[in-house]
């Protein structure tokens, strides 16, 4: 049993006695300094406290404590156990603190690319909140969801960015909480808040018969030494011909990673929560092995597989530099078209999936995506199967001059609208039907929606509209949506 008093100790030289509060239990004590001090009038023979208000005051602190100790099971705990949990069971502390080291551990755990998405949140989120230093009793439900609202617009953000931050908070309360021993610090208002998910990303595979014209133009002459445009486009063959290759597995390769013409990897964005680590294997094909080969690293004491480090210093500047070849490249094929390093990954799974014959499984291994968790564990795995679809890829790509099945192309003739043409249009918020219009003499949706625009009731501003247009001649609707 804990028994708790208030007392003093030494005098100071002012000639005033600081009060503390005396933990006892067993053998043990230990001693919480408060804000009151008192003089020799305040003390009475044997040096117990006989000033009133200052007796009032403790014994309301001492109060407070014994209620709660009377929350959790102390029976156990050590006298300095009970004295942390009493004096920083209140404590406010710093979310925006905890959350910077939460980064720094990543990084110390090679997580540097997850890191970022963590700081950018952070980021975000302080902006949100006004201030750079967020305190734990800020994030209530309420808060959070007004912040994630803040982020409704974005594609990927709006459910990245909590995502990030609910792991943080996850962790502080793994560290501040014990529920065994019925110790709450911090409150979960996770519960009552909904993360929207992330809207479907566009498709990124570039037709075949792009991807000839691509890798078909031959680079500007330049003075200089490996210029952008032809490292992007040899980069783009690395990746695209060792199925879909990401550019920071390519830029951190070692020596040791390349033997008997084999590569072999563990996947950076995945290795750290990969049983596996995320190990693969891939041939170099013979059709790949003389550019493969030609930034192979010459330097004796340099641990790199290519000499990309010979100039740049991380795989951001890497990447940046290889899609800036890349975008020359495209200019000489399609001037305006936009393709990154990335678009390749893509290319080589829908090329794969489609055109070759392959499984969703068989592209989700070439990729090196986790499947079949238990079986990797077990199974000495052979990576053949996939060196054959990846030559089976080349070869559809650069031995024959067949397109792509499926070439995404955008339908405009909706938006062909006669002036003469009846059109029907109705402006919808939150589902109901808030104006319409049945005439003729538009030339195009933007005409039509403008004018129901005009139409809207006054106590409906910056807000989302859903318009269902109908081109009542030819039978053809289309719907749309603006903020407004």
């Amino acid at each position: 049993m804990i028994n708790l008093k208030a007392t003093v100790r030494i005098k100071t030289k002012a000639g005033l006695y600081p009060v503390y509060i005396r933990f006892t239990k067993r053998n043990q004590v230990s001693y919480v300094k408060t804000s009151w001090v008192i003089n020799d009038k305040g003390l009475g023979n044997r040096k117990e406290i006989i000033d009133p208000f200052v007796i009032q005051q403790t014994s309301q602190l001492i109060d407070h404590y014994y209620t709660q100790l009377n929350q959790v099971d102390s029976s156990n705990w050590s006298v300095s156990e009970i004295v942390k949990y009493v004096t920083e069971f209140n404590t406010d502390m710093s979310f925006s603190e905890y959350a910077k080291d939460h980064i720094w551990k990543l990084i110390d755990r090679g997580q540097e690319r997850t890191s970022r998405n963590y700081k950018w949140a952070l980021q975000h989120m302080e902006r949100f909140a006004g201030t750079d230093n967020i305190m734990f009793s800020r994030l209530t439900s309420s808060f959070l969801n007004q912040w994630i609202e803040s982020l409704s617009t974005t594609t990927r953000s709006k459910e990245q960015y909590p995502v990030c931050m609910r792991e943080v908070y996850k962790a502080a309360i793994r560290e501040f909480n014990d529920e065994e021993r019925g110790i709450v610090k911090l409150k979960n208002p996770w519960k009552n808040v909904r993360i929207p998910k992330s809207d479907v990303p566009e498709k990124r595979a570039i037709p075949a018969s792009k991807l000839r014209a691509f890798f078909n133009v031959v680079p500007d002459r330049s003075r200089f030494t490996n210029p952008l445009m032809e490292v992007g486009q040899d980069v783009a063959l690395i990746s695209f011909c060792m199925c879909g290759l990401n550019a920071v597995d390519i830029f951190n390769a070692k020596k040791d990673q390349y033997n008997n013409g084999i590569f072999h990897y563990e996947r950076q964005k995945t290795r750290s929560v990969r049983s596996d680590r995320g190990y693969f294997e891939v041939r170099v094909p013979p059709f790949l092995k003389p550019t493969f080969e030609k930034y192979l690293s010459k330097k004796a004491d340099s641990p790199w597989l290519f000499n990309f480090h010979d100039r740049l210093s991380t795989s951001d500047s890497f990447c940046a530099n290889v899609n800036t070849g890349i975008k020359q490249v495209w200019e000489k094929v399609e001037p305006g078209f936009r393709a990154s390093l990335y678009a390749f990954r893509h290319s080589w799974a829908t090329i794969a999936q489609n055109e070759c014959g392959a499984t969703m499984n068989e592209v989700d291994f070439g990729l090196n995506h986790s499947i079949n968790r238990m079986a990797r564990v077990y199974v000495k795995i052979d990576y053949t199967p996939v060196w054959i679809l990846n030559e089976k890829v080349i070869d559809f790509v650069f031995f024959t001059d067949n397109e792509s099945k499926h070439i995404e192309k955008e339908d405009k003739s909706f938006e062909r609208i006669s002036k003469y043409n009846n059109v029907r249009a109705e402006a919808y918020v939150m589902g109901k039907m808030v104006c319409a219009i049945e005439d003729t003499g538009f030339s195009n949706v933007d005409q039509i929606m403008d004018k129901l625009t005009t139409m809207l009731p006054k106590k409906i501003s910056n807000t989302r509209v859903q318009f269902k247009i109908t081109n009542i001649d030819k039978e053809l609707t289309q719907m749309y949506q603006r903020i407004v």
